[in-house]
């Protein structure tokens, strides 16, 4: 099969993929737009109708032929409701006729504007759904920016894809009630018509086709777009800091152009069909009515055809225009069920980590009775190369564990295995002695990173988002056990102030806190606290230390660390090589063994 064929049929089963799940989602609206289209052409055809007395009676001859045939109907029609066929009788008709077209057409509108809007939010909460279901090796391997973009901008084209699609099913609809009334009329002008049409298209048809690759080469290029903006947003204090702004301009103009210029080729070639599709309609309609009156065709006639196809090429024109549209959008429809697909591919298995024992309640650990415990775990990264192997640690409950090491040592990986986050390739992850549900139990876990996140919003949202239900007694509970209530209290707004984004209004120590303080109002059964010191001054460092050590022996604590000055007050510290425990137990006694830990503690200089 050649690479035409083949592309050829995955656009056709991207449009009946398309619209299967339009007719799933909004099977009820897209049928109410449909009748409401099907009232549209009935409408226009009783209007059509109505034009035959109209002319008779403004003195023009429509008797004899096709023309005389319909006539006799209408007046029937006229005398089986018992009135006679006035001027303004047949005004008014024609008024209530176009007006009620008018109102149709109104809902109509709305309606397929809603089933875009709807479309394109029920596509947007399905895709955001599986990327948040997805595992979290799938999700560190993607880049941020194409599930940005394809949540905001291909989302967009495939909601104006659909209002377009749904606009050339009634542009058809409509037209097809013309050209039955002009086959009627004038039989063979009628097949002429379509037949000039159909050459028009087919002389358009490479113009179309490009709409198809058009769409496919925007998708490339603004995904490239979204992934700049991202990076220069992102890295905006590197970048003025080495005064590197006009290359990054000149870098992402490059790149808007490219976008501008993709959205030129496609607007061109939209513009290019309508307007030589008009020209070649309106060249064959001058042919026709040329020799109508070459062959004394009544004046009704010629007006009536020149009136008929007035109404018809804007209708062509709208199929054809509409046509483009959407098979541009399909490369976006086909960008997000794609993703939707390798997202879902990659979600997280309903049972967590391990299968779950048949006799473990579905619910989140309250109180960690015995602790967790990893038996002989191995893992590595999808590179081949080994972060965790033949790994024994245990996370006793009640009691404050560490995780030393130098930089790559496996400190972060274990911490997300224990969150569940990733799925060990060998060995076994307990629960109080049972496998468990890695889900369920990541709403019993507090957990506080080193890069803080924190939302554009008050530093109450910032805070509930922990525990919803959560009230301010809670919350300020919260703060002060994370040495964070002061300065709260002593904000603007206090609980009510908006922090920016990422917290930008707090500093780092402030930051660190509220995360902290989130992490506490779970009340969680673990506080998992990775590297959340690193970055902080000493006297940050020192207010934060305090508090946790404020909470040993009244929570199960695990702390991440590289500086070890931070798990002094440790019950149980594990030293990390290469993915491996080295060296365990406490301060004391790892310092006595003269081992690697206390030559780790010199390097440091905290001995």
């Amino acid at each position: 099969m050649s690479w035409k064929n083949l592309k050829t049929r995955i656009q056709k089963g991207t449009a009946w993929t398309y619209m299967a799940a339009l007719k799933r989602v909004m099977s009820r609206k897209v049928a109410l737009a449909l009748s409401l289209m099907v009232f549209i052409s009935l409408t226009e055809g009783v209007g059509l109708l109505l034009l035959l007395p109209l002319m008779q009676l403004v003195g023009l001859n429509i008797d004899g032929g096709s023309l005389g045939q319909i006539a006799g109907l209408t007046s029937q029609l006229f005398s089986f409701a018992g009135v006679k066929p006035t001027l303004i009788l047949v005004l008014a008709v024609y008024v209530v006729v176009i007006s009620a077209n008018a109102l149709l057409r109104r809902w109509q509108t709305i309606k397929s504007f809603a089933i875009e809007y709807e479309f394109a939010a029920h596509l947007r909460k399905h895709l955001y759904k599986s990327i948040t279901s997805a595992d979290w090796l799938f999700f560190i391997r993607m880049r941020a920016s194409d599930f940005a973009h394809a949540l905001t901008y291909e989302v967009e084209r495939v909601g104006n894809g659909t209002y377009q699609f749904l606009t050339m099913v009634s542009s058809a609809m409509v037209l097809l009630v013309y050209l039955i009334f002009t086959l009627k009329v004038y039989g063979i002008l009628t097949i002429l018509i379509l037949i000039v049409g159909v050459v028009l298209l087919l002389v358009l048809k490479r113009k179309a086709q490009t709409s198809r690759s058009s769409g496919e080469e925007l998708s490339y290029t603004s995904k490239d777009m979204y992934s700049s903006i991202i990076q220069h947003m992102g890295g905006m204090k590197t970048i003025k800091s080495f005064g590197m702004q006009e290359a990054n301009v000149h870098e992402f103009s490059k790149l808007t152009d490219q976008v501008a210029s993709r959205y030129t080729r496609a607007v061109g070639s939209y513009a290019d069909v309508r307007a030589l599709f008009e020209i070649g309609s309106v060249i064959f309609l001058s042919v026709i009515v040329a020799l109508m009156i070459q062959v004394n065709v009544p004046t009704a006639g010629v007006l009536l055809l020149i009136f008929l196809f007035v109404r018809m090429v804007p209708m062509f024109s709208s199929v054809q225009q509409s046509y483009q549209y959407f098979i541009n959008m399909l490369p976006a429809f086909g960008t997000i069920t794609e993703l939707e697909k390798r997202c879902m591919d990659a979600a997280e298995p309903e049972k967590g980590l391990n299968k779950v024992d048949s006799d473990l309640e579905e619910t989140p650990c309250a109180v960690l009775k015995d602790g967790v415990e990893l038996q002989n775990v191995s893992f590595s990264y999808p590179s081949g190369s080994f972060a965790i192997q033949d790994l024994d640690l245990k996370i006793k409950a009640g009691k404050t564990t560490a995780i030393v090491g130098r930089s790559g040592a496996g400190k972060s990986t274990v911490a997300d295995m224990v969150m569940g986050l990733i799925k060990p390739d060998k060995g076994e992850i307990f629960l109080d002695g049972n496998r468990f549900n890695s889900a369920l139990w990541r709403q019993s876990i507090g957990y506080v990173a080193q890069e803080t996140f924190l939302f554009n919003d008050t530093v109450r949202f910032n805070l509930q988002i922990a525990d919803p239900e959560a009230d301010e007694n809670d919350m300020l509970n919260a703060l002060k056990l994370a040495a964070a209530h002061d300065f709260v209290l002593d904000l603007p707004q206090g609980l009510d102030t908006v922090i920016g984004d990422r917290g930008v209004k707090l500093s780092g120590g402030e930051r660190q806190r509220i995360a902290f303080s989130r992490a506490l109002l779970r009340k969680p059964s673990l506080l998992i606290l990775d590297e959340a010191t690193s970055s902080l001054d000493s006297e940050n460092e020192r207010k934060i230390m305090d508090a946790i050590e404020g909470l040993h022996g009244s929570m199960t604590i695990l702390i991440i660390a590289h500086r070890l000055s931070t798990i002094r007050r440790a019950d149980l510290i594990y030293l990390l090589e290469s993915g491996s425990v080295v060296e365990s137990g406490d301060w004391d006694g790892l310092i006595s063994r003269k081992g690697r830990f206390e030559a780790f503690c010199r390097l440091q200089g905290v001995l």
